[in-house]
């Protein structure tokens, strides 16, 4: 018999898994899919469902359900899922192990002669993701597996598929998926790829970003049709309620990418008689903000990386949300060309990865496992981190309804292996609608604030309104200075203006709908380590705010 290799892609909100036997690749089906939700759920007995079990039990018990464990895995080593204090590494572990036993019955129970998990370009050699990984890789039988990081596999497919890219050439690679967008610029070796300047992307975009576009437009359509029956739906308490929310969740993901292929899409919504129709005009007329932003950041990267948008060979499309024809439109614009799209952009990381040759430059350096007495990252005798509650699609915990902005609102839900987060500052930089720029002068405080330093502290706070894509919700700062205007006085509308850019990101960017902005806002603010751009202008807002209330 001849021997196989298994591939992983274990995503933000979808895993996929490939095999290689006999010179032919294909995508694992599971539960009848090629793609196997990433979530989990812990049933009554303690055991982790995966899967449609998960998916199905989620909708009975959300308090029992972690809907991203990657994100788990990132921010903790321990989740609390009902009364359950529960490993992160043993939620992944689950997931892959799920995986690797339906691959392992197809070849007669046979392990697999290799393993390759795909992994963020984010995620580096020796960080704390990557150890994580690699233990759930362990504990779900899977050995020490290849890393691979995932747009590196991603151009590996589209090389091994008939692209041409030379040697010395570089490529573009723009992932976005379910939970969450990548960009990546690569340089192609003999051998393989490697990383061309810093990754970029954004954490807190993502295919589920649209979906809440979508929702709001058919919220518009049903609201127009009968607005009581809409609130009806979304208050309701009992299981039945939350069934036909989950279920209206799914069809609105289902519709979204129909809308790829078709013009227009109608969708039963529980209580309505009629279907309502969304179209697609109407879809990208509200997503086209959210599509602007991935280009602007994928311009951000090839900037970093050296190059121009002209000097990329091809830039290649991963990732289910990647299908949305707006943005193959909007990439075209950018390069002078259609980008690079394969049939399938789901599976293309990990059809890549088998195409992979380990120890190459493509190959993430290998991740040793510490000694099981203890966990890596903490000495023997320590007690482990207090588990953090389940996280959202976006990646923050549930708010209760005793949460209060001066109290539960400000705590903490995730957590970082390293120190704070670096701010544009650190690097002399100023983000601007996803540009990078050097950075303006900063007003140093003074016994007087003048009008050349009131106009300068203006600048930088519509520069931050820019970078965290709120411009459109504020006024236009422009202070005024009077002879003998006092600093308060001076002082008073800048202060406003800053209060007015953070009500309009907790507006904007809230993880949760119909939470009240200045509470929202609260919640970026403690997640922002993980929130990218978005997280470096709030870090520059609370800086700014705190040198005016010094002067």
């Amino acid at each position: 018999m001849t021997g196989w290799d298994l591939a992983v892609d274990f995503g933000t909100s979808f895993t996929t898994a490939a095999t290689l036997a006999g010179g032919r690749a294909e995508v694992l089906e599971i539960d009848g899919s090629k793609y196997v939700p990433s979530l989990v759920c812990v049933d009554d007995d303690g055991t982790i469902l995966t899967g449609r079990d998960a998916v199905n039990e989620a909708a009975m018990a959300p308090d029992r359900t972690e809907r991203v464990p990657k994100r788990a895995l990132v921010a903790s080593e321990q989740v609390l899922l009902g009364e359950r204090t529960v490993a992160t590494v043993d939620l992944v572990a689950a997931v892959l192990a799920r995986v690797a036993g339906e691959a392992t019955r197809r070849f007669s129970g046979r392990p697999p002669g290799r393993v390759v998990l795909t992994h963020p370009a984010r995620w580096q050699a020796g960080g704390i993701e990557l150890r994580r990984l690699t233990e759930a890789a362990e504990r779900a039988g899977l050995g020490e597996p290849d890393l691979v990081a995932e747009p590196v596999a991603a151009a590996h497919h589209y090389v091994r598929t008939g692209d041409a890219v030379p040697d010395g050439g570089m490529i573009g690679v723009y992932d976005f998926g379910g939970g969450t967008f990548d960009t990546a610029v690569l340089r192609r070796r003999r051998d393989g790829f490697e990383i061309a300047g810093s990754p970029g992307g954004d954490v807190a975009l993502g295919g589920e970003d649209l979906d809440a576009a979508f929702m709001e437009i058919l919220a518009e359509h049903a609201e127009a049709l009968d607005p009581d029956r809409w609130n009806e739906l979304w208050e309701a308490e009992g299981r039945v309620a939350e069934r036909h929310r989950t279920l209206l969740r799914r069809d609105v993901t289902q519709a979204k990418e129909a809308l790829s292929r078709l013009p227009a899409v109608n969708l039963w919504v529980a209580g309505y008689d009629d279907e309502i129709r969304v179209t697609r005009r109407e879809y990208e007329r509200a997503v086209e903000p959210l599509l602007a932003r991935s280009v602007a950041e994928l311009q951000d990267t090839v900037a970093r990386a050296g190059t121009t948008p002209d000097g990329l060979v091809d830039v290649y499309l991963t990732g289910s949300t990647s299908r949305t024809p707006r943005i193959s439109t909007l990439l075209a614009d950018l390069l002078g060309h259609v980008p690079g799209m394969r049939d399938d952009p789901k599976a293309v990381v990990v059809l890549g990865a088998l195409s992979t040759i380990p120890g190459s430059v493509s190959a993430t350096q290998h991740v040793r496992l510490p000694p099981r007495r203890h966990d890596p990252g903490r000495e023997p005798g320590h007690p482990p981190a207090e588990p953090t509650p389940p996280l959202t699609p976006v990646g923050f915990a549930v708010p209760t309804a005793a949460t209060t902005p001066a109290a539960d609102a400000t705590k903490t839900v995730r957590r970082t292996a390293s120190g704070p987060a670096r701010t544009p500052r650190d690097e002399g930089l100023t983000v601007r609608a996803g540009r990078h720029h050097q950075q303006d002068s900063v007003p140093t405080p003074g016994p007087a604030l003048d009008g050349d330093a009131a106009a300068r502290f203006a600048r930088e706070i519509t520069a931050i309104a820019e970078a965290a894509g709120v411009s459109d919700l504020v006024n236009a700062v422009s202070p005024t200075v009077r002879a003998g205007d006092t600093a308060a006085a001076v002082r008073r509308p800048l202060v406003a203006a800053v209060e007015g850019v953070g009500v309009a990101i907790g507006s904007r960017h809230t993880p949760f709908p119909g939470l009240p902005p200045e509470v929202a806002l609260q919640v970026l603010r403690e997640g922002r380590a993980e929130l990218g751009a978005l997280g470096q202008a709030l870090t520059r807002l609370d800086d700014l705010a705190e040198r005016l209330a010094a002067l």
